[in-house]
């Protein structure tokens, strides 16, 4: 009994730990990959409310997941592509504040810098409120 219960587990821990939609590889064992996966769908096909929607869902649920940096970085970029700068610099800012070490550091400090000099010359973007629930910490 107890082989075969190896063998089960053997055989079936690849499939439990990941599975293909879209092309993207995810981690069914990680609580925050699924709505990962939908993020990134939905903003591929330029559903960014949607896209947007995902990414929050991870920055406050999932703080600490390994994915909260990556979603950060995104959730900031579908308002930058939405052309809403406060929510854009809002969630760099958090981003910059949460993962001072993070792998795209520079690059988020580069467009925190370009965000500032359009919010200080008066360029809200799309939006002029801010909708950032979790704030800069």
């Amino acid at each position: 009994m107890v082989v075969r219960l190896i063998a089960v587990f053997v055989l079936l821990f690849p499939v439990a730990c990941s599975y293909r939609s879209g092309g993207f590889r995810v981690d069914v064992m990680n609580p925050a990959a699924p709505l990962y996966d939908e993020g990134i769908n939905a903003y591929r096909r330029g559903e960014l409310e949607r896209a947007i929607k995902a990414f929050k869902d991870i920055v406050e649920y999932y703080p600490t997941n390994d994915l909260a940096d990556e979603a950060l970085y995104m959730l900031a970029n579908c308002y930058l592509e939405e052309g809403d700068y406060v929510n854009a610099y809002a969630y760099f800012k958090l981003y910059l504040a949460r993962f001072p070490t993070g792998p795209k550091y520079d690059e988020v400090l580069k467009r925190v810098k370009e965000l500032e000099k359009k919010l200080k010359e008066g360029d809200h973007g799309g939006s002029g409120d801010s909708d950032n629930s979790t704030g800069n910490r």
